[in-house]
């Protein structure tokens, strides 16, 4: 259960850009899945069941946050408080900012796939969404930050 709680809170952060509700959302997922754990009649923890959860938990959260706004100060400082913490950065931060300004579905398909290594199949099973729509995201993720990321690469050849 370890192994992924790492992984369910940075997916959750990137998610709701709050700290404290991604480890409200992380540790939710985690409480749900133990006590529900017999109706789905499973002994140990499946990561996509993990990640449809907090998907699920994620987007209840964002509704919540539109029909009760907060004020904006607030976020920006939790926001900016949590982007500096290391164990919830990604590794680069010109990707992190550049994943962060993708489209909430972009941005959870590029997350599940190429940082929480899941397959297609996986990925679009924790956002309950076919594999087509999965590989449709995934593209027009890579066509937004391919023009965002060419300076960084370009950078670092030479």
């Amino acid at each position: 259960m370890t192994q992924y709680a790492d992984k369910a809170l940075r997916y959750a952060y990137v998610t709701l850009h709050i700290r404290q509700d991604s480890e409200d959302v992380a540790q939710e997922a985690f409480i749900r899945l133990w006590r529900h754990a017999s109706r789905h009649g499973v002994d140990t923890l499946s990561p996509a069941l993990l990640f449809h959860t907090v998907t699920n938990l994620c987007r209840d959260r964002m509704r919540y946050f539109k029909r009760h706004p907060e004020d904006p100060t607030e976020y920006l400082e939790t926001q900016g408080a949590a982007v500096e913490d290391s164990h919830l950065a990604l590794d680069d931060e010109a990707v992190l900012e550049a994943v962060m300004q993708l489209s909430v579905p972009e941005r959870q398909c590029i997350l599940l796939f190429y940082y929480m290594d899941r397959s297609l199949r996986d990925t679009a099973k924790s956002l309950g969404v076919t594999e087509q729509v999965v590989k449709t995201r995934l593209y027009r993720a890579r066509q937004h930050l391919k023009p965002k990321l060419e300076p960084v690469w370009k950078e670092g050849l030479m």
